[in-house]
């Protein structure tokens, strides 16, 4: 399985000013930072931030007692480019250390600024033409009773209009009951302060069940027991939140991904297929190692848990197909924290982005059977 996504990882210094210490390569090539200047520790990774962001992420970053962070901001490409990107800070025990892994995820997130954009534009249209226009009295028992509507208002009820007049029609039994207290709330607070009304609701309609509909609405006048009328604006919203519903899903469906990769994942670069740039809680669980122990113990790197023949000639098998696109299979013995030996398939898929060559592999488990070889570990 391939994702479109870049990952980055660095290793900042919360106590000197979120100094990068260590970075990966993925992050020196999309930042434009020479690695040499990140080892002299001539970066401070505040510097690539969007300065009015900086504040925010600091202090996300440095917040207490919160092992992992989950953050996303704005981070300055070598082009000189604002990318937003989605990030999990994991704060490295008895230290101020604290570990970045960042992945772009600006494309996911222009394709959702594009569904709101043609969002804006379709509720623009619906103002226009789906508008329904009615007059309800709020009675002593803050009942909104309807007074008059307009053809369009009646049909978000699923009546004829004739059927709505001439007798007493309570608008405020079609309301969703998660919105009932707020319209009543809000019809309070415009009685109180003359102030209009901007909403949105939920109102039943027929099969259809509740639809989203924009509410604008303000006192008009006053009937003779001093009850007051409103007038108001009723907007069907509907396609507008279905667009923004899925344009969230979609950035979700992106963090999810990030967040917790489905079966043991893993990302590496093109030139060094053992170093772990990114695992997921699977991989971990696969191998038996806290994540500290791993990346820290051993330096994210897979062949201290491979025998070297094992790792030499599937390192081999992985350099041998580097073009972008190309799917890359080996297979070796990985011996888990507990001494189990595990054979295992993997199969990886070559991403290119900017010129960076990223794999993006699973392991497989070749046989359940545990192995009576026993391999010569160094």
């Amino acid at each position: 399985m391939a994702f479109d996504v870049e990952f980055l990882s660095c290793v900042v210094d919360k106590a000197d000013n979120l100094k990068v210490i260590h970075s990966d390569s993925h992050f020196s090539e999309f930042t434009g930072i020479h690695p040499s200047k990140i080892k002299q520790g001539k970066l401070e990774f505040l510097e690539v931030l969007m300065p009015k962001e900086r504040e925010t992420v600091m202090r996300q970053i440095c917040k207490k007692d919160s092992p992992y962070v989950y953050l996303d901001f704005y981070i300055k490409n070598k082009n000189g480019e604002y990318v937003f990107v989605y990030g999990i800070a994991q704060n490295i025990d008895n230290s101020t250390h604290c570990r970045l892994v960042l992945a772009d995820i600006s494309q996911s997130k222009k394709k959702g600024e594009l569904l709101k954009k043609r969002a804006d534009s379709m509720n623009r249209l619906i103002d226009l033409v789906e508008s329904g226009v009615c007059l309800f009295k709020v009675n002593q028992d803050m009942h909104l009773e309807t007074m008059y509507m307009n053809k369009s208002c009646a049909s978000y009820f699923d009546a004829p209009k004739d059927a709505l007049l001439g007798y007493t029609f309570r608008m405020d039994e079609y309301l969703h009951p998660d919105d009932r207290s707020k319209v009543y709330q809000a019809v309070g607070n415009a009685m109180a302060t003359k102030k209009p009304i901007n909403m949105e609701i939920r109102l039943k309609k027929g099969k259809e069940g509740y639809v989203w509909y924009k509410l604008g609405s303000a006192i008009h006048s006053y009937a003779d027991d001093g009850c007051p009328i409103f007038h108001a604006v009723y907007t069907d919203i509907s396609k507008i939140k279905e667009a923004e519903r899925k344009a969230d899903s979609e950035r979700d469906m992106m963090i999810n991904i990030i967040k917790n990769l489905p079966g043991p994942q893993f990302c590496t670069d093109i030139k060094t297929p053992f170093i772990m740039d990114i695992v997921s809680e699977d991989f971990m669980i696969l191998i038996g190692y806290s994540r500290r122990e791993f990346f820290e113990g051993f330096s994210g790197d897979l062949t201290h848990l491979i025998s070297p023949d094992d790792a030499r000639r599937a390192e081999a098998e992985l350099l041998s197909g580097g073009e972008n696109g190309a799917s890359l299979k080996t297979t070796y013995t990985i011996r888990t924290k507990t001494g189990k030996l595990i054979n295992f398939v993997d199969r990886r898929k070559v991403i290119e982005k900017n010129g960076v060559k990223t794999t993006v592999g699973i392991l497989r488990e070749a046989s359940a059977a545990k192995l009576d070889e026993e391999f010569n570990f160094k």
